[in-house]
């Protein structure tokens, strides 16, 4: 095995361990905050902003780290994430530890992402970062399949021990950490730039915002709809994100393969317009449904389904990215501030939107965010075509 398959062997496990732990955290998640403390959706949507500041700090915090090989910072990414967990078991009942050990966990998710995103460019062929991008995705799908699959068949419905489901995701994401410290990538150990933020990822940074915006909506109220409007347990959202995963599979890879042979530009542009689509089916589903609230969940269900396979396309904006970066120095902090930039939107959407919905209703919240997918791919117009783009420079 040579050096290259042995590090991307370690990286697919690794993976596969942070996404089975955070497809078992966030599977259960809502359900586990109105289950209880029985927050409204205002509430809900407040919670957002402490738990998504890590988000915004993210650059901050990856340029603390620039001393590290990105192979530790992932290491560290899993084990805050792990001690979140084992934060949200141990302080189970106590509302105000439960929204610190949020923040804990989130700083470990976010952490990762951009550090995810510059090892896979790094791990690349020329030409073939979107296919690699897509296996990665595929991969880490296997992991929430793994994690969201173990909450569907194993937690109790009628009286569901979201303690234990904290503490075996903790183990999980523990092993990714270990996994990480075993990895060995010399050419990605130099020094990074402590903070990235350049006129030339001007338009990459207004896309991560308006991304930023509508990611929320659906994460945060999403899976508040079929929990508060429909009445779905927690097994029926692990459900739905395991047939999300499943799909998934061939999914990703179909989508990195489509950003290396139609370009970013097309992928963004069907991302935005199939957005639109479906959060108006997700908001109006009764209506579609002929008034039939059976047919009406059936709608919602396959439109979170879609919705959650949609964000895969959002891969199409670190190739771009990386196409703009001089040097895979460049290339962390960049992602870095991407990271931050989303989470300008990602923190004070959730407030709004949850004003929204006790004013006007869940349907004018998914209104807006169909408006918001229709902006996204007016905006995708202005990437380059592929045609125009010069190769890019390596370290």
């Amino acid at each position: 095995m040579s050096a290259r398959a042995r590090q991307l062997a370690f990286y697919f496990l690794a993976v596969a361990c942070m996404a089975a732990a955070s497809g078992g955290y966030d599977s259960v998640m809502n359900n586990y905050l109105s289950s209880a403390y029985d927050v409204s959706e205002v509430v809900r949507g407040r919670l957002e902003f402490p738990r998504e500041l890590p988000g915004l700090l993210v650059a901050g915090m990856t340029g603390l780290l620039c001393m590290l090989p990105l192979t530790h910072v992932g290491a560290a990414a899993a084990a805050v994430f792990c001690a979140g967990l084992v934060g949200m078991a141990v302080f189970s009942g106590n509302f105000g530890a439960t929204v610190a050990m949020m923040v804990v966990a989130s700083a470990g998710q976010h952490l990762m992402m951009p550090m995810a995103d510059s090892l896979t460019v790094a791990l690349a062929k020329p030409g073939q970062l979107g296919t690699l991008l897509g296996r990665v995705g595929a991969v880490a799908t296997a992991g929430s399949i793994a994690g969201a699959g173990a909450i569907y068949w194993l937690l109790d419905r009628e009286h569901p021990q979201f303690g234990a489901v904290f503490q075996a995701m903790a183990v999980v994401a523990a092993a990714a950490a270990g996994l990480y410290v075993f990895m060995r990538m010399p050419h990605v150990h130099q020094r990074r730039e402590r903070l990235v933020f350049r006129r030339k990822f001007r338009l990459y940074y207004l896309l991560e915002l308006l991304n930023g915006a509508r990611k929320q909506i659906f994460l945060t109220f999403g899976p508040w709809v079929l929990i508060q409007v429909y009445g779905r347990p927690a097994n029926t959202i692990a459900g739905l994100l395991v047939i999300a995963s499943v799909l998934g599979l061939a999914f990703k890879p179909a989508v990195g393969r489509a950003i290396d042979r139609f370009g970013e530009r097309a992928v963004m542009t069907v991302e935005g317009l199939s957005i639109a689509l479906v959060c108006v089916g997700y908001g109006y589903a009764l209506p579609i449904a002929g008034g039939d609230p059976a047919r009406a969940l059936n709608v919602a269900c396959a439109c979170y389904i879609l919705d959650n396979l949609l964000f895969t396309m959002g891969t199409s904006r670190v190739v771009y990215m990386s196409r703009l970066a001089e040097s895979h120095s460049e290339i962390t902090g960049t992602l870095s501030m991407g990271v931050s930039v989303n989470h300008i939107a990602s923190m004070t959407i959730p407030i709004a939107a949850g004003t929204v919905w006790a004013l006007l209703g869940y349907e004018r919240l998914f209104l807006a965010a169909a408006g918001l997918g229709l902006v996204i791919a007016a905006v995708s117009r202005w990437v380059p075509a592929p045609a125009a783009w010069t190769a890019p420079r390596h370290d």
